[in-house]
């Protein structure tokens, strides 16, 4: 006859026998230990506008299970229940139950109210004689009250929205019932944790706050976290007591992370002059690789703003006047360039020397790159007595990639300097170019 030492169900149903006590105004009861084998709840779940503590040990029952390896070889079984008050304290034995057969139940009387026990089963086998003694397995019975989260208000907007271009301090305001301090000690029985889980992304770790201020009625606590943990989205702020309950997730425990502007779009246009840097037969073909009488511009839309920076697309597009003159002939023409663009920027801010209390944007560093046509046109060879070649009219792919950074005078007006290199496919002529940029721009 062999009783598992591994502790497979240890459950207790139970409504805890007490007068009527509000929540809202009930302090931490401090005696009980936690612990990860077994918890159980205590008091029977409520709903409403107070979380009450009622019980009526009529309608309670707590039930103690466990598995048999050989049950034929049992005549009953003997369970001790232990109790131990607080950490300074020994175990006291409080309770002997026996069964009257081999049914691995017993039903526990009286009742037990909240606190940290042990139990351990004694087996009897068939002539009577106490056999086996099992481990001794601890469990928990804790109160029960169900969280209320009502409001969550940052304290920078005094509103359930923070933006993260702005100065935010990561502290919240947290109002509704059943609020209580954070476990302290083993011997707590009733405290809730607190943590905020993504709304749209609740498979992610939940964030856990720092609390930072408690009000006496349970009814209102000061949270903070750390802003560089927070990205843009929609958060609940979750309370969980400590038998399990958890508050309900609607509305009132929303809270919104974005920025003040969603959405960024900027034009901007200025000098160029491409060099060509690949492609000998091509500067052989222009006579020069460089290509002066140029201009650029770029619009920019970034949809996608999030905390490591920001995602968007783009067109660039690029005209050179090409003019050379050597012994024997001239070369006139057009050269176009453009480009649909994929865009990652990352906006520096600092504070704002007048208002510490904003974040002023200064600079914006940029990254860029994707595909587009090249062509040739109108591109004509002039030669003595009037003679000129045929026009040359081509199109052709090309690829960019390049870097840039944005420099704010104002929050609209913005110098852009940058450099990419640009690759038209162009068979045989193939050729490679820089094109330094310097720009000015304007975000909408």
């Amino acid at each position: 006859m062999v009783i598992s030492k591994k502790l497979l169900c240890a459950l207790l149903v139970l409504a805890v026998a007490c007068s009527t006590v509000s929540a809202k105004s009930k302090k931490k009861s401090k005696n009980g230990l936690q612990t990860s084998k077994s918890e159980v709840n205590a008091d029977k779940e409520k709903t409403g506008d107070e979380t009450e503590e009622t019980g009526n040990v009529e309608d309670a029952w707590q039930y103690l299970e466990w598995e048999e390896d050989y049950p034929e070889y049992v005549q009953k079984y003997e369970i001790v229940i232990e109790e131990k008050k607080d950490e300074k304290t020994d175990w006291k034995e409080i309770n002997h139950l026996f069964t009257e057969d081999n049914t691995t139940r017993v039903q526990i009387n009286p009742l037990l109210g909240p606190g940290l026990y042990r139990y351990k089963v004694i087996t009897y086998d068939l002539i009577g004689i106490p056999e086996i003694e099992s481990d001794w397995f601890e469990f928990n019975i804790y109160r029960a009250y169900v969280p209320q989260v009502r409001s969550v208000e940052a304290a920078v907007t005094r509103s359930s929205t923070i933006y993260l271009d702005e100065v935010n301090d990561g502290i919240f305001t947290v109002t509704g019932r059943n609020l209580f301090e954070l476990q302290e000690s083993l011997t707590d029985t009733s405290f809730t944790s607190y943590s905020i889980i993504n709304a749209r992304r609740n498979t992610e770790a939940p964030i856990t706050p720092v609390i930072t201020e408690f009000s006496d009625n349970n009814r209102r606590l000061k949270v903070q976290f750390d802003m560089d943990e927070l990205d843009t989205g929609t958060y609940y702020f979750a309370a969980t007591d400590a038998s399990g309950l958890t508050a309900e997730n609607s509305k009132d425990n929303m809270f919104t992370v974005k920025f003040r502007k969603a959405v960024d779009f900027d034009v901007a246009a200025g000098y160029t002059c491409p060099v060509i840097v690949i492609g000998d037969k091509m500067k052989e073909y222009l006579n020069t690789s460089v290509l002066p009488v140029s201009a650029t511009a770029k619009l920019s839309l970034m949809p996608f703003k999030r905390r490591f920076g920001y995602l968007g697309i783009g067109v660039d597009a690029a005209y050179s006047r090409i003019i050379t003159t050597t012994e024997g002939y001239d070369l006139d023409g057009n050269y176009i360039c453009g480009n649909a663009l994929f865009i990652y920027q990352f906006p520096i801010r600092i504070k704002d020397k007048k208002n510490t209390d904003k974040l002023r944007h200064i600079a914006t560093l940029e990254l860029h790159g994707g595909g587009g046509v090249a062509m040739f046109n109108n591109l004509v060879f002039h030669f003595p007595h009037d003679i000129n070649s045929e026009p040359l009219n081509s199109l052709d792919f090309s690829a960019t990639a390049g870097l840039s950074a944005q420099v704010y005078f104002t929050n609209r007006l913005y110098a852009e300097l940058g450099a990419d290199f640009v690759m038209p496919f162009m068979g045989s002529l193939m050729m490679a170019y820089v094109k330094p940029v310097a720009c000015v721009g304007w975000q909408f």
